[in-house]
């Protein structure tokens, strides 16, 4: 049985709901526990943590990191690390830096073009003063909250994509900043005290074994969409290897928060998320 949901993103990433939304959430979901993993910041962590405690429910520090290596792309989700560690508060910094820089361009190139009007980027920072993350969703919900927009829009949507490698490779070239790479993640991770775990590998489960090399403790099994057979491969490993095993809704079901957005972000949670036994070997840092 599902006992701990542990990639969820809120508010001070790109989520829908605060982090007290969240727990309150999994709490009515009947989870013994609830971990933020938001992408490339832990400002919500402390929100989270709190409102945890007074519901009862365990909790640890999470994030999740964009990085690339190996020739593609990866997700790499670091658990109970000290974020004052000097490297690791300063991959941070630049990590929530960056996605912020790139909506604000993305953001003055849709004004300019004419995409949406009436708001301006101080505005949307205004509406979120304690995130050092922002990104399209941000933008969204302030237009909403002012009436100038009921949806996200294909107009909308498009001013934000990330499947614009033109647009991207340029906004690369404007800021001078690019994904880390896996390996040094997973090396400030670990030097941070805390646990690297790939998240959704999806059909990159190849790529397992050489993440392990560079020093990979964790691997989410069990998330949206994975097939029995890759779940059973990556248990497998995890196993062989003595890794943590984890998992999440992630943007899907209920705390994931999209479920108006089609069959795409559907999950069930009976298969996205750890049982209590491989939770608390990590809660309890069994493995390491």
């Amino acid at each position: 049985m599902i006992f701990a949901n542990m990639h969820n993103h809120s508010t001070f990433s790109d989520g829908k709901w605060t982090p007290e939304e969240l727990v309150a959430l999994a709490k009515s979901e009947g989870y013994g526990a609830v971990v933020l993993t938001d992408h490339d910041t832990i400002r919500g962590t402390y929100f989270t943590q709190k409102a945890a405690r007074k519901a009862g429910l365990l909790t640890l520090l999470g994030c999740e990191f964009s990085t690339v290596g190996l020739g593609t792309d990866f997700h790499l989700v670091g658990y109970d690390f000290n974020p004052y560690e000097p490297e690791m508060a300063a991959l941070l910094k630049r990590a929530a830096a960056k996605q912020t820089e790139r909506s604000r361009i993305l953001f003055e190139w849709a004004i300019e073009r004419g995409d949406f009007s009436g708001i301006t980027w101080d505005e949307v920072r205004a509406a979120y003063p304690y995130n050092d993350y922002y990104c399209n969703d941000h933008v969204l919900y302030t237009l909403q909250a002012k009436g100038l927009i009921k949806e996200r829009t294909e107009t909308f949507k498009l001013a934000f994509t990330n499947k614009n490698k033109e647009r991207n490779q340029k906004i690369r070239e404007i800021t001078g900043m690019y994904d880390p790479e896996i390996s040094e993640v997973i090396r400030i991770v670990r030097k941070a005290g805390g646990v690297p775990v790939v998240a959704h590998p999806g059909k990159k489960v190849q790529y397992i074994e050489s993440l392990i090399e560079m020093g990979l403790m964790g691997i989410e099994v069990n998330y949206r969409g994975v097939t029995d057979e890759a779940r059973a491969e990556m248990n497998e490993l995890a196993d062989k290897h003595r890794l943590y095993k984890t998992g999440g809704t992630d943007h899907g079901g209920i705390l994931g928060g999209f479920l108006d957005e089609g069959e795409r972000y559907q999950c069930n949670p009976e298969l996205c998320g750890a049982n209590e036994e491989e939770f608390m070997k990590l809660y309890r840092r069994v493995l390491g």
